[in-house]
């Protein structure tokens, strides 16, 4: 998820920063941090709260099943 936020963060750079260059390397360093955190805190929030994740399946005649989410579960991964 880190790795998504920052591929978010590189792409919207140019859109809200379009006189300045993407951050370097070392300056990313401390953001990478941020990103991970962030993730983290997503993940976590959603672990703790699985009623914040609400999900409508929708059948071929437009009837739907309301549904939730009743277990998050997360495992770390290498990047």
């Amino acid at each position: 998820m880190a790795v998504a936020i920052e591929a978010a963060f590189v792409n919207q750079w140019p859109l809200f920063n379009p006189d300045l260059p993407l951050p370097d390397e070392e300056q990313l360093v401390p953001m990478r941090l941020f990103f991970v955190a962030v993730a983290q805190g997503v993940v976590q929030h959603l672990r703790d709260h699985p009623e914040a994740i609400s999900i409508a399946v929708a059948e071929a005649a437009g009837h739907t099943h309301p549904a939730s989410v009743t277990q998050i579960t997360a495992q770390q991964t290498t990047a």
